[in-house]
């Protein structure tokens, strides 16, 4: 294995690259750390002044640079060859080096970035290293989630963390979503009920049974999300930011996959963002339902859909319909009696069956 030498020393390794351009033609140059330290290169000398690197250090690693470069050569030759040297000492010490299973480093790195050695000589710490590798892999996630971040509440992780109240009953209808989220076409559940019936509870039971592991398996690792369509609105002053803000977020769906998008008073996305010249959410949302890019719960009031979504055919046949009723008497006894627990820890109260 054949590595290049410095370009001004000619016998250590260099590990530093630059291009430079001189009377029109482009050269490049490869230096060692010695030398790219007393030329005075920015990036490497304030990076070694950084890692409290000295001279006498700079001059260790090369050595040992230099001697894994050797090493590294006589092994390529042994393969080459297909022979071993008569006593076997350079290819002891070459297996020494490189054993088998290992990663392999420099002893002086090993040293700076090990916990143990003297505390008063400043190095890198590794756990700073992974944490800084931790927080830029945050970034890079949330980068991906921006607007489910900013516009949407993930209704799976409240239930994880156990924020959301128990639902009792409604098993017909969050059996009856579920079918229709497995579905290959026409696969958008939309609740229709009066208000105050438990239509976007149900939403919350597919949550918590998504979060229990209690669906089939195509919607394992699925994630709930509820949409604040208020918020997607707000401050859409111009032309075209209500159009960036919920084609990003579509995007930012598709992309994961595994998003399904609550709209609750979903008639709301035939009129949210209507101006002159410009489409509203119903139209934006249109393509990639009919595509089955992203899938959608919607959540209204029988006077509603008939006033906006019946009139707009395109949109119904993007929906399948879950009618909501109203609970029965028993089934409201036994909602009150679910729900009891929580409402005593709340209030500080006991309540009773009389």
């Amino acid at each position: 294995m054949h590595m290049p030498l410095c370009s001004r020393c000619h016998k250590n390794v260099a590990v530093v690259f630059i291009s430079k351009l001189e009377e029109g033609s482009a050269s490049n140059e490869g230096y060692c750390l010695k030398c790219a330290r007393e030329l005075g290169l920015k990036p490497i000398d304030g990076l070694m002044r950084q890692m409290g690197i000295t001279d006498d250090d700079l001059e260790q690693l090369t050595d040992e640079m230099t001697n894994m470069h050797a090493l590294a050569e006589m092994d390529g030759e042994d393969e080459d060859d297909d022979a071993l040297p008569a006593d076997g000492s350079a290819q002891q010490e070459a297996d020494d080096a490189f054993e088998f299973g290992r990663t392999h480093t420099f002893p002086f790195l090993e040293k700076m970035f090990s916990q143990q050695g003297d505390p008063s000589t400043p190095r890198p710490d590794v756990g700073e290293g992974s944490s800084r590798d931790e927080q830029r892999r945050r970034k890079q996630e949330a980068k991906k989630r921006k607007n489910l971040s900013a516009y949407c509440t993930d209704l799976t992780a409240r239930a994880r963390r156990g924020e959301l109240d128990a639902i009792v009953g409604r098993e017909s209808e969050t059996e009856r979503v579920i079918q229709i989220l497995n579905r290959r076409q026409k696969n958008n559940p939309c609740l229709i009920g009066e208000p105050g019936v438990g239509k976007t509870a149900v939403a919350e039971g597919l949550a918590m049974r998504i979060a229990n592991g209690d669906v089939p398996y195509k919607l394992k690792n699925k994630e709930i999300h509820l949409l604040d369509l208020t918020a997607l609105v707000a401050g859409t002053q111009f032309r075209g930011q209500f159009e960036g803000r919920m084609k990003g977020l579509i995007n930012e769906v598709k992309s994961l996959g595994n998003i399904i998008l609550v709209i609750d008073e979903v008639h709301n996305i035939v009129g949210a963002g209507d101006a002159e010249g410009s489409m509203n959410a119903a139209n934006i949302l249109k393509p990639a339902l009919s595509r089955g890019e992203i899938q959608v719960i919607g959540a209204t009031t029988y006077a509603e859909y008939r006033k906006y979504i019946e009139k707009d055919a395109a949109l119904e046949r993007r929906f399948q319909k879950v009618l909501v009723d109203q609970p029965t008497v028993e089934d409201t006894i036994s909602i009150l009696r679910g729900l009891k627990e929580r409402f005593e820890i709340h209030h500080g109260v006991r309540i009773t069956d009389g």
